[in-house]
């Protein structure tokens, strides 16, 4: 299966991306765009799944550095 997913990040600061993956993310998974990172903490089905594809929207929350 191959995982097309739309990562939308909190709060606006990062544009997002579109991905292709492997494996379904998951809610608390640590998610690295470019040098930034951020946590899963939304995964919703965008259409159901079609052939060996699945659409998914991912919320990403910024992890913040001190």
């Amino acid at each position: 299966m191959i995982y097309k997913v739309s990562y939308v990040v909190l709060g606006g600061r990062h544009p997002g991306a579109i991905v292709s993956r492997d494996t379904p993310p998951r809610l608390g998974e640590i998610v690295t765009l470019g040098e930034d990172q951020f946590e899963v903490v939304e995964v919703t089905d965008l259409i159901p799944p079609y052939g060996d594809f699945a659409y998914l929207h991912v919320t990403l929350r910024p992890i913040l550095e001190d």
